[in-house]
């Protein structure tokens, strides 16, 4: 039987969008799931920004924001709609955060995305979630 460790790192793989960049924001890794997603293929990711994804709507200010987040040691997250290879659109619960080597310091970061396309289309699930988070913390 695979170790608990194997397990989680499989259904993560299986199951959300991961990539990792530099501190420049330049792609070092792409999972499988990455590549189906967006019709690029590893090679021609790897090495990229991670902005040959970024959806031209989205404000500067949304990306201002994460790097300033990021960068100050904090997780980020958000949702983003994006843009494939062929230009199809595709919406991400996002997560951000950095990677710290022994000493504290920010090597890397990475970003765990869970695909919600399917939310997009079940607006009134998404409303009556949203009334309900409202009326519990109001």
């Amino acid at each position: 039987m695979e170790n608990i460790n194997t397990q989680v790192l499989k259904a993560v793989e299986d199951a959300f969008v991961v990539s990792k960049t530099d501190l420049q924001g330049n792609i070092t890794y792409v999972n499988d799931l990455f590549c189906t997603l967006t019709g690029f293929a590893r090679e021609e990711l790897v090495g990229q920004p991670h902005s040959i994804v970024r959806d031209p709507s989205i404000p500067k200010s949304v990306y201002k924001h994460m790097w300033d987040t990021i960068q100050a040691g904090d997780i980020w997250t958000g949702i983003i709609p994006n843009r494939g290879k062929g230009g199809a659109l595709y919406v991400v619960d996002t997560t951000v955060q950095p990677i710290k080597n022994d000493s504290g310091d920010i090597v890397e970061y990475i970003s765990v995305r869970r695909v919600i396309n399917d939310l997009m289309g079940d607006y009134d699930s998404v409303e009556f979630s949203k009334e309900q988070f409202d009326d519990y913390y109001d």
